[in-house]
């Protein structure tokens, strides 16, 4: 039996952990997941235990160990969830939990931190919008709300570099793609935006740092060899978010590639040279693991989501099991394009692009006598079809390379989506070979290029292959020039009303 031909990684989500060993072709042998939870101490807050998951992750690779002999392993690889912010002693403790992507609990720090840069400026340096979301405001609001924590912590960083430090015992070090994502980094100069921090007062020694993901000064302790049954001495490539991750899972070998990812949220996402700012900030960027290329992305904050909560509400599905999931696609497909004229507003929780608004709700419009639940079945999927259309007419605006389209994620196994998106797009749409795979895959490319499996990141990215392609329909792309013009004034129409709805009290 070979030794140390296979890759390993761990993989942080919002939900569980997931452990894969892959192949040095790209296949994955095996694969565990760990759930753990979200703490929702307030609303607009969100919180994880950093310690739990790492438990977690140790508890996977273990028993992915028993399918395979650890000699096996060359390089362990690893993702996570981005945004977050999580304090570290100097012996690699966390002293909080991690404040995760989805807390919005900062909106006073945002608006500290306009006082010193504007938005306009803030978006020029760091390739993102100022919003309460990113690692930065998460940082000020421990100096004001924890000042002991922020008296003691010794770095700020991720879930995926807190995994790092515990496997490794290198507390203290971030990559690219995570970096750029905490909106602390001058995107253009690759390294911590230190003019800022000064001006915010914040140690520029408090910021971990900075290597390319497929990095391996990092190796299997012996304390962790115990807790994991990997090899001490074991390499380990520090990876990259999980939205860097996907795309090179998602097979982007160069600038001009994208990927779609239908998630619970869902967003657009294409490789580029250099950051490509949106003169209305309504994209935003993050470097690749690699330290060289970029992510353009625009994010639709609710999607499939949107269809779960359409499937339980409209159509009395609430196990979401494959059968109900199929007969709704059936239901949707009976139906043609435009839906007889019902449109559905995806916006459940606000919206990051185009809007960036956190007052927009949900719309079901256009319905009368005449329609039935099938009517609504195809515009939810029209719906959050035309959401990411949104995304993508803007970077055809920023980009106008239209080299391929990948999808990802749980939707991607959709019958109808890819056909839809095809349309919509007027683009042909391929389905990933294994969509649920691309972020663990992006890890182990990473970790691949770290031990020399692969050259390069573009070489283990061509590895991906797709399943099945979807060529535009003429007579669909037709009816969506028209359609979707009217969903584009939704929007704008309702936003009073909208606004209006946030101001209301509810007892």
């Amino acid at each position: 039996m070979p030794e140390h031909d296979l890759l390993m990684t761990c993989d942080a989500g919002t939900t569980g952990v997931k452990c894969t060993i892959f192949t040095d072709k790209g296949d994955a042998l095996c694969s565990v997941k760990r759930t753990y939870p979200t703490i929702y101490q307030r609303p607009g807050w969100a919180e994880q235990d950093p310690n739990l998951i790492f438990n977690a992750a140790c508890d996977g690779i273990r028993e992915l160990l028993m399918q395979v002999p650890s000699n096996r392993i060359a390089c362990v690889g690893l993702s996570g969830t981005m945004n977050g912010c999580i304090p570290v002693s100097q012996d690699g403790h966390a002293l909080h939990p991690n404040i995760i992507h989805s807390d919005s609990r900062t909106a006073s720090q945002v608006d500290e931190i306009t006082r010193i840069i504007s938005p306009e400026a803030f978006y020029a340096l760091t390739g993102n919008r100022l919003n309460t979301h990113y690692t930065l405001p998460k940082i000020l609001w421990f100096r004001e709300r924890m000042p002991e924590v922020y008296r003691n912590v010794c770095w700020w960083v991720n879930i995926k570099d807190y995994i790092y430090g515990q496997l490794t015992g290198k507390f203290g070090y971030t990559d690219y793609s995570d970096a750029s994502l905490t909106c602390c980094m001058d995107i253009h100069k690759r390294n911590w935006a230190e003019d800022m921090l000064q001006e915010l007062n914040l140690p520029l020694s408090r910021m971990p740092r900075i290597l390319a993901g497929h990095d391996i000064r990092g190796r299997i302790t012996r304390e962790a060899a115990r807790r994991t049954g990997l090899h001490a001495g074991t390499p380990v490539a520090i990876g990259g978010g999980d939205g860097a991750c996907t795309a090179r899972g998602a097979g982007l070998y160069e600038p001009g590639y994208a990927y779609c990812y239908i998630g619970s949220s869902a967003w657009v996402s294409q490789l580029t040279e250099s950051p490509m700012l949106d003169p209305q900030a309504r994209t935003f960027n993050y470097i690749d693991m690699d330290g060289k290329l970029n992510h353009m992305v625009g994010t639709v904050q609710c999607a499939a989501a949107a269809f779960n909560w359409a499937l339980e509400n409209f159509f009395s599905g609430s196990s979401g099991s494959a059968g109900e999931i199929s007969r709704i696609e059936n239901l949707a497909r009976s139906v043609s394009p435009g839906a007889e004229g019902v449109f559905f507003l995806p916006t459940l929780m606000g919206e990051r692009t185009p809007y960036w608004d956190e007052n927009t709700r949900g719309c079901l419009m256009g319905f009368s006598l005449y329609h039935q639940p099938k009517h609504v079945a195809r515009a939810v999927y029209e719906g959050i079809a035309f959401a990411l259309n949104s995304c993508f007419k803007i970077m055809q605006e920023l980009d106008g390379r239209r080299y391929s389209m990948t999808l990802a994620g749980g939707g991607a196994r959709s019958g109808l989506w890819p056909n839809i998106l095809a349309s919509v797009f007027n683009m042909e749409t391929q389905v990933h070979f294994a969509p649920g795979e691309c972020t663990s895959l992006g890890a182990a490319i990473a970790a691949g290029v770290g031990v020399g499996i692969f050259p390069s990141y573009a070489h283990g990215a061509k590895m991906a292959h797709t399943r099945s392609a979807h060529a535009p329909n003429e007579a669909w792309v037709e009816k969506y020039r028209e359609v979707y013009p009217v969903y584009e004034r939704m929007y704008a129409q309702m936003k009073p009303l909208f606004d209006d709805i946030a101001q209301l009290k509810h007892e």
